[in-house]
């Protein structure tokens, strides 16, 4: 039994207790001066995010330019529709508390919402969700809906009971304000859904309570009632920023050389990150607008707003009185670049085109900067972005004759007789041929038992290279072809650029084909010597890009430099500084003596004169009768090559069919390349159609037209203007000759299979046929043009 003095707790058991107590106590102040002192900051930040939005300022991309300073690409006002999925309605959530009088099971919750959202585009949306229901919990729902403002809901009294109707298009949920918005947009359900379903993608775990980017540039009507209906509170969750969006001020000219822009996918977001880029950003896809992506691009700003628990804005003031008005961050604009493709040029490029599929390429020779680069068929850059872009992107995409690529890089053909310059290059580089060495032409070319015809079946007769080059004499080259053999073919031509990109500032250039022995042994297992032979005049295996053949060609006539093509002249800050400018680049000298590129240019000059395989040129009376008038009038000779490439083997018997005649794809390709003026050249001229037929009269013509363009307008204008004057013209023609269309050149018809002589000796070395050309294993791959 206890004293009664005895304490009811020992000291001991207070001591613990109250050691216990004050070490509780210091962690919660240690827990608190963490908390307030030490973190205080980062949760005030994490508060202030519960109200506070950061949106961003699109930046204005850079502007690009002509070589004259007009706007090619420029930027226009534009509306974005964000949404975040944190805000907007959960239509479980809402019948969740319309019902939590009646205590129903998350069962029967979940099957009432599936019947109110199957019924959203029903034409009577109405929904019986409840029946029978009691008259207490009847008022307590109403309650509720007044409370909570829950939309949709009508509570029908009947008797001592009710029920419950909902709206599907009313109740707030995703569903209802995803229609509601596309009704306000006028997207097709499909697009929408589409749309929809790609951005809640982008919106999984923490991107739920960042905006996400659902619909780009929907138009001013669109967005003035966005606003409305964002005002009155019926599609939470759903903001609209004003943004910036890519102007192609001509729409589909340079459409090739300018590209577009699209949205960044996720893959290439993960790799893009540390650049600033995020979901919903867009980014230059193709052209300039991809190679040039980190100049043009600038820096986004940030302006933070205040927000209800629906994300609606609150307005400037509480946002100027909670934040400062110094709140924003402002964006920077990108760099603007002038490039040095001329408008008119480009234009004319475009419209004097001459046929289906195809490309012209003019050039500075002297320089390696681009004036024109047209491709065909072409695309409309402000089509293929934005909401409504899907059918017409199917339609391109779809398209057999593969308008997105750009055909005078990334498509590489048989040169047919423009080559022929390049073999005799080689034959003067190799001394196997000077100006007065001649070479019969019987009108076929033998070797043991294999025949190769030339395109005159009579021939040409005994003749040197001058003539050769202007009557284009198969026999000719076949037989200097030969003699030189494959190597010594291939590493002249590789002096010019062939087998090799150029370097030129776009995506996926092709390299092209130039075999030498090695390139057939690969491929074959052993090199015949007839294989040199088709090679020598443009087919078997070589094939080269227009932009290889005006590279090639600018390098004769500026007497032996090889430039790297250039697009870009000038970049320019925000300002209109000038930040750096781009010199011209060499590339390689040809090593070739230039009284010899001389004689090929004198050559060549005669291919345009009366007789030649071209002097159709002074005498169209078609849409190109005033460029043959200026022709013959200002004295201008364009020194050039025709080439007409066989595509398909016609039958030895045959020795002239229309193209008319002939099915489109089987028709020879048309080649012209050109330069001007003789004395001094300035530009080139390169103008391929894909099967159409003879290249003096289908190309010709557009070479021509684009160098009329330049001498009468372009080379006194901006840059130019300190040109010197052309001299008066040496001679003009006056009348037309008695034969005012001459027979042009046309693609042996035995160019890639020689015919066989069976009276030739028996141990002639046989020569193996030649197919379209396939990819050489050990050499890069071509870039095949791909859909964005």
């Amino acid at each position: 039994m206890k004293k009664a003095f005895q304490p009811a707790f020992p000291g001991r058991n207070t001591t613990i207790t109250t050691a216990i107590v004050g070490a509780l106590l210091a962690v919660h102040v240690a827990r608190l001066y963490v908390l307030q002192v030490v973190r205080g900051e980062d949760y005030v930040q994490k508060g202030e995010s519960n109200f506070i939005q950061e949106r961003r300022i699109t930046h204005a991309r850079g502007l690009i330019y002509d070589q004259r300073g007009r706007v090619l690409v420029d930027n226009r006002p534009s509306h974005d529709v964000y949404m975040t999925v944190a805000f907007l309605p959960d239509s479980t959530r809402s019948l969740s508390r319309l019902f939590a009088p009646l205590a129903l099971p998350k069962a029967e919750i979940a099957e009432i919402d599936g019947r109110v959202l199957g019924a959203i585009d029903e034409a009577n949306d109405l929904v019986v969700a409840r029946e029978g229901v009691p008259a207490a919990a009847c008022d307590e729902m109403r309650e509720i809906i007044t409370r909570d403002d829950v939309r949709g809901v009508v509570i029908d009294d009947d008797d001592q009971a009710c029920r419950v109707l909902v709206s599907a298009r009313e109740l707030p949920s995703r569903a209802s304000v995803f229609r509601r918005l596309r009704e306000l947009v006028g997207l097709p359900p499909e697009l929408m859904k589409e749309r929809v379903e790609r951005a809640l993608q982008k919106s999984r775990g923490l991107g739920k309570f960042k905006p996400t980017l659902l619909l780009e540039d929907i138009g001013f009507d669109a967005y003035a009632r966005i606003e409305a209906a964002a005002s009155l509170g019926d599609i939470p969750g759903i903001d609209v920023v004003d943004s910036q969006k890519r102007r192609y001020r001509h729409g589909t000219l340079a459409a090739h050389v300018l590209g577009y822009m699209n949205e960044i996918g996720a893959k290439e977001l993960e790799s893009k990150k540390d650049q600033g880029y995020l979901l919903g950003d867009m980014i230059g896809r193709r052209g300039i607008e991809a190679t040039r992506e980190a100049e043009l691009r600038g820096k986004d700003g940030i302006d933070p707003v205040v927000v209800d628990a629906k994300g609606r804005k609150m307005g400037e003031d509480r946002a100027a009185a909670l934040l400062g008005d110094d709140r924003r961050t402002m964006p920077e604009p990108g760099s603007s670049l002038i490039l040095s493709i001329d408008e008119d040029m480009q234009r004319t490029a475009e419209q004097m085109y001459n046929g289906i599929a195809g490309s012209v390429v003019a050039m500075e020779v002297r320089t390696g900067f681009i004036l024109a680069m047209a491709s065909f068929p072409t695309y409309d850059p402000n089509q293929v972005t934005g909401p409504w872009s899907k059918p017409y992107l199917e339609k391109i995409t779809k398209d057999p004759l593969r308008p997105w690529g750009n055909k005078a890089i990334q498509e590489h053909y048989a040169p047919g007789s423009t080559f022929k310059a390049i073999t005799a290059a080689a034959g003067l580089r190799n001394k196997l041929i000077d100006e007065r060495s001649n070479r019969a032409c019987p009108g076929f070319f033998r070797l043991g038992r294999s025949v190769w015809r030339c395109f005159n079946r009579g021939g040409h007769g005994s003749l040197a290279l001058v003539r050769a080059l202007q009557v284009s004499c198969d026999s000719y080259f076949y037989s200097l072809g030969y003699d030189l053999g494959p190597d010594r073919l291939a590493e002249t031509a590789r002096l010019f650029g062939f087998g090799s990109r150029t370097g030129l500032d776009l995506d996926k250039e092709t390299p092209g084909i130039m075999p030498d022995r090695d390139y057939y042994v690969r491929r074959f297992g052993a090199y015949t010597p007839g294989l040199v032979v088709n090679n020598s005049i443009g087919q078997g295996d070589v094939t080269v890009t227009p932009l290889q053949l005006a590279v090639a060609y600018a390098a004769i006539a500026n007497g032996g430099t090889v430039y790297k093509p250039q697009l870009v002249r000038e970049t320019r800050d925000a300002d209109g500084n000038t930040v750096a400018i781009h010199d011209p680049v060499v590339v390689a000298e040809l090593g070739i003596d230039k009284a010899q590129l001389a004689l090929m240019k004198e050559a060549l000059a005669h291919v345009t004169d009366p007789g030649g395989t071209a002097s159709g040129l002074l005498w169209r009376r078609d849409r190109f009768a005033p460029v043959s008038q200026w022709l013959r009038e200002s004295g201008v000779t364009i020194v050039g090559k025709t080439g007409t490439a066989q595509v398909v083997r016609l039958s030895k018997s045959v020795q002239h069919i229309e193209a008319k005649d002939v099915p489109y794809e089987q028709r020879d390709h048309a080649w012209f390349v050109g330069f001007a003026p003789y004395d001094n050249p300035e530009i080139v001229v390169v103008t391929m159609t894909e099967h159409g037929g003879f290249g003096g009269s289908t190309s010709g013509p557009v070479t021509a037209a684009v160098l009329h363009r330049w001498f009468t307008e372009v080379r006194t204008m901006g840059r130019y203007e300190d040109l010197p004057a052309l001299p008066p013209p040496k001679r003009v023609i006056a009348a037309p000759p008695k034969k005012e269309e001459p027979a042009e050149e046309q693609a042996p018809t035995t160019a890639q299979s020689p015919e066989t002589d069976e009276s030739a000796p028996p141990d002639a070395a046989p020569v193996m046929p030649t197919t379209t050309p396939k990819p050489d294993p050990q050499a890069p791959a071509p870039a095949a043009p791909e859909p964005p």
